[in-house]
């Protein structure tokens, strides 16, 4: 029985399919399951997904007749994976069109096997545009290794946990994604579940980039708007997501400083994103740049003005002594005579 359970959704992306399937099967630790759950796709991923099942005996499809949408078909897979594999110590979801270094797999295990207080350990990521090209982007950062207090974690996860959409594909403990509720069904779950993760156990990035992940198109909310629900959406849907998070963190039992640590943090991210504080910022960089221009301006005039002044003593200083000089030489001679 594997160890390792990798959860891979499927949903009409017969193009990079196959080079991510390959990329997974490709890792150097050999020792996991690869369950494919198809969301309804068309009839040419299924046939892709059929030929890898035949091919590799590490692999198991299942399809649903028609879309359920991402929330549901994200949170089926590790049932699948709990239901077959029901020893596995460690999951990781697996998209359909991204791409992994060979030794992803390895390090991440290795990762938790060395740390058993952390509950995730996830990789630098690269950016890769829509033909595999490398996009010029910085890696995100964010670690709480060796952070014991929980509420520290969380804190620390609700202020400067940026990237939640990379960590979320990084390797977990199967209790801990269990603790946590695997996928809530809200606005940006990946940031709620590695929210809730972050108070179970330690999230570790390792300092290497070992996956690529491709660039998604438009921005995330619109995205999800339309793709985490097939059917009708649930409760409080349209309002904003750290209030859908607020309510069922409340009902998990979180104190309500943690939860209004969360929702204030949220907000204050969501308020930097928008145009008017974009335009805010730049009107405040022009200022600090005018202060800047001053400033150098102010202290360059005292400069020269020093200088100026100095120089001005010094060559009257000169010429005083020349004038005493001559006139001592003047009256030395007319004495002579």
């Amino acid at each position: 029985m594997p160890r390792t359970v990798l959860g891979m959704t499927l949903y009409n992306n017969p193009t990079h399919v196959r080079e991510a399937t390959d990329s997974i099967l490709a890792q150097t630790h050999r020792g996991f399951a690869l369950l494919m759950l198809d969301d309804g796709s068309s009839d040419e991923v299924e046939a892709i997904a059929h030929q890898y099942e035949r091919q590799d005996s590490r692999v198991c499809y299942w399809r649903h007749a028609r879309r359920q949408g991402m929330v549901a078909t994200w949170k089926e897979v590790v049932e699948i994976a709990q239901r077959e594999h029901p020893g596995a110590e460690y999951f990781a979801w697996v998209s359909d069109h991204d791409r992994w270094d060979p030794r992803w797999l390895e390090r991440m295990i290795a990762q938790l096997d060395a740390h058993p207080d952390a509950v995730l350990a996830y990789p630098q990521t690269l950016r890769i545009s829509e033909d595999g090209a490398l996009v010029d982007k910085e890696p995100r950062v964010f670690d709480t290794s060796g952070i014991a207090d929980p509420v520290e974690r969380w804190r620390r996860f609700a202020w400067s946990g940026f990237g939640s959409g990379d960590m979320v594909y990084g390797l977990m403990r199967m209790r801990a994604l269990e603790a946590a509720g695997i996928f809530r069904p809200v606005l940006n779950p990946d940031r709620m579940l590695i929210a809730e993760l972050s108070r179970v156990g330690e999230i570790h990035q390792v300092q290497e980039p070992l996956w690529s992940r491709r660039q998604p198109g438009g921005a995330s909310v619109a995205r999800q708007s339309t793709s985490l629900f097939a059917g009708a959406t649930p409760p409080r849907f349209n309002w904003p997501p750290s209030l859908q998070h607020a309510v069922i963190l409340r009902r998990e039992g979180f104190t309500l400083p943690m939860i209004a640590t969360y929702v204030l943090a949220s907000g204050w991210r969501a308020t930097r994103k928008t145009e008017t504080s974009k335009s805010i910022g730049r009107g405040v960089d022009n200022v600090h740049f005018v202060k800047r221009l001053v400033k150098k301006g102010f202290h360059h005039a005292v400069y020269y003005t020093i200088v100026g002044a100095r120089m001005v003593v010094a060559k009257t200083r000169r010429a005083t002594r020349k004038a005493v000089y001559e006139v001592l030489t003047f009256t030395h001679r007319a004495g002579l005579r």
